[in-house]
């Protein structure tokens, strides 16, 4: 099976994603602020990555990376949220979007493209978009 990765942009209900209670309310809360902040300054300044189609999440576009922000967005009521799709049935996207071929592409949607790590399977399908360290709250914002 061959995957598609998907650039669009869509509005934050197309999503699922996690809601972690640490980050909402509680020890995350300087990480939560933090992100706010730079959100309502800046916006949305990279995608969030997702999977559609697939084996565990079906219909629903799941967020794999940037749940944070997601929740962040939604309390800010941004309308629209850019995000990397891969989609598991070429022919089964009901979306428009930029087709993304090659890892370069990907590295371009985003701030800090040296820094981005592009994971993939076996088969060379990206499984995974993150920065190469996730910090802590401590290292990041202290």
């Amino acid at each position: 099976m061959k995957f598609e990765n998907i650039y669009t942009h869509l509005p934050p209900d197309k999503f699922i994603h996690l809601r972690r209670t640490e980050f909402i309310n509680g020890t995350e809360q300087v990480f939560h602020d933090a992100l706010t902040a730079s959100m309502e300054k800046y916006g949305f300044k990279d995608p969030i990555y997702c999977w559609y189609n697939s084996k565990n999440w079906g219909k629903n576009i799941k967020v794999i990376v940037g749940n944070n922000r997601m929740v962040v967005a939604k309390e800010l009521n941004i309308p629209i949220v850019p995000a990397i799709v891969t989609n598991f049935k070429e022919d089964a996207f009901p979306f428009e979007g930029r087709i993304l071929k090659t890892d370069d592409e990907i590295r371009a949607l985003f701030h800090l493209p040296n820094k981005l790590h592009i994971r993939r399977d076996k088969n060379g399908n990206i499984d995974q978009i993150t920065p190469p360290h996730f910090p802590t709250v401590k290292e990041h914002y202290v």
